[in-house]
């Protein structure tokens, strides 16, 4: 705690930085991985590395462990706290993560071989596009696990903001009171990205990115960004919110209030172009 106080007392955010990343370093190469919280006293360890257990906005560093049975995840801010009479828990915990971020490519694949072993045997190997729509196709798959599928093969994970899964917008009709299922007007054009929905809008778009000097582009915007991801989840997570505005909400004007209002402006919008999450 007294170097952190040292490090926020430094004049440049560099030099903070500098000294928070080697108190960091220094504090991972003199712990291990405390093998009390094994879950049962025959597991074996295989594995034990320096890890980064990626959460939204947050990255907390800690020491993953590979047993015979299980994959642990040990913080290395988990110390124990004393139980006052608010009930405070110990912070230790021993989760099976599958959010690790791994310092170096070397490390990964030290983790994946020491894992690839404990697969369990009912297990689904085959983990491909054409599989996933197989199954989806037959009715094994529900709309919404196929979707998931397909971003996990993206590499996309709920646990980082910036490479969230993307749901596409599929309806296209907010106004009727009964969709009409028969007609392709109900549904939005999946072939095109949202920017190219209007042609009035992309008309403007490549007007605009002619004129442009090098280097061009079309969309000043990503279908898909923390901000945006927060957007439609601040009452989900109205903590990311702040944390990601500075303890502030956004302004009134720009929260999530209507589906079809949303949908309008990414379809007229001249600077949105979000997908759903």
């Amino acid at each position: 705690v007294l170097q952190l106080h040292r490090a926020s007392c430094l004049e440049k955010l560099g030099d903070q930085a500098a000294m928070i990343a080697a108190n960091l370093q220094s504090r991972l190469a003199r712990t291990s991985f405390d093998k009390n919280c094994f879950q049962s006293v025959c597991e074996r360890p295989h594995l034990e590395c320096a890890a980064e257990m990626v959460l939204p906005l947050v990255c907390n560093p800690g020491h993953v462990c590979i047993t015979d049975e299980s994959l642990y995840f040990q913080p290395l801010n988990g110390y124990p706290v004393r139980g006052w009479r608010t009930n405070l828990k110990p912070a230790l915990s021993a989760a099976r993560g599958t959010g690790d971020s791994h310092q170096t490519s070397r490390r990964q694949e030290d983790l994946q071989a020491a894992a690839r072993p404990q697969t369990l045997e009912n297990h689904v190997t085959e983990h491909t596009a054409e599989s996933y729509m197989l199954q989806w196709q037959r009715g094994l798959l529900s709309n919404y696990q196929y979707l998931l599928h397909l971003n996990n093969l993206a590499d996309r994970s709920c646990n980082d903001l910036s490479q969230y899964p993307v749901l596409p917008w599929i309806i296209a009709d907010y106004s009727s009171g009964q969709l009409d299922m028969t007609n392709p007007a109900t549904f939005r054009d999946l072939s095109k990205p949202v920017g190219a929905l209007n042609p009035e809008r992309l008309d403007r778009l490549l007007s605009r990115y002619t004129a442009m000097p090098e280097p061009r582009f079309m969309y000043g915007s990503h279908y898909s960004s923390p901000g945006y991801v927060l957007f439609y989840l601040v009452r989900v997570a109205p903590e990311h919110m702040l944390c990601l505005q500075n303890g502030r909400y956004d302004h009134p004007d720009r929260m999530f209030s209507s589906i079809s209002e949303t949908w309008k402006n990414c379809l007229e919008g001249a600077t949105d172009f979000k997908e759903v999450v």
